[in-house]
């Protein structure tokens, strides 16, 4: 991960994904109105008790500290996108900003996936989850053992909610999830800016956040490339990519046109 002095935030993980509640929440939202505005607005009489609702808006307040930062989720959510995609799209958005979430799926979900594990439980992710917590946390004290399970427990739901794991008992498993070239080349816009380059895109580790190795995108990039959907050349080291947009806003206006 490249964000590494974003706040931990047991609190994002507590609460999860949200993704109904975000999905809905930019779908209507006016740029001229508060945070605030927005949210008391859209949903006016909406949640089961106002303590919920407290805590959705608490954490989303959160979650988006940066609005502008957000301008492609809240554009294809205006647009009515799919959210079964959307929320794939909010998934990476979260991974890049949020440390604990992010890490865990680059260093631990990640090669799991790699590794063919099948099922996945709670108490398999708990020895991460303590280190994780212990290096990124140095002058704070440990987790608690309940901590230390609940927030394990937390992840795997995240990831659950996210589509990149499903299954509703104790035991997750990975998800089939299939990429459409509209997504994959919504990420190779993001992962070009995050690079700073997009010669970076075939190798990024940022592909992990989506359970895909460097050959799996190297095989989408040329297959694209055949397609005329970018251009894509490969000299030995030297490495050429010419995305259709220059910014991943730009690209989410075409994919939800």
């Amino acid at each position: 991960m490249k964000n590494l002095t974003n706040p931990i935030s047991q609190r994002l993980v507590r609460k999860g994904a949200l993704v109904e509640e975000t999905y809905n929440l930019f779908g209507q939202w006016i740029v001229e109105e508060s945070f605030d505005e927005n949210f008391d607005r859209v949903f006016f009489g909406g949640f089961r008790s106002e303590g919920w609702k407290k805590e959705v808006r608490t954490t989303l307040r959160r979650r988006f500290r940066d609005l502008k930062d957000a301008k492609s989720l809240i554009d294809l959510a205006q647009k009515n996108y799919n959210i079964l995609d959307w929320k794939i799209c909010l998934h990476f958005w979260v991974a890049l900003r949020e440390t604990l979430y992010g890490l865990f799926l680059e260093d631990w979900l990640f090669p799991q996936y790699k590794s063919g594990r099948f099922l996945l439980r709670t108490d398999d992710a708990v020895p991460y989850v303590r280190k994780a917590w212990k290096s990124l946390n140095t002058e704070s004290a440990s987790l608690t053992e309940y901590g230390a399970v609940r927030t394990a427990r937390d992840l795997l739901r995240m990831a659950r909610d996210f589509r990149i794991l499903e299954g509703d008992g104790p035991a997750k498993k990975f998800s089939s999830l299939q990429l459409s070239d509209d997504l994959f080349l919504y990420f190779c816009h993001t992962i070009a800016t995050e690079e700073k380059s997009t010669s970076r895109v075939p190798v990024s580790d940022l592909w992990k956040l989506l359970m895909l190795d460097q050959e799996q995108v190297h095989d989408r990039l040329l297959r694209l490339h055949q397609y005329r959907k970018l251009d894509y050349q490969v000299a030995g080291s030297l490495v050429q990519l010419t995305l259709p947009c220059t910014t991943a806003s730009e690209y989410a206006e075409r994919m939800a046109a």
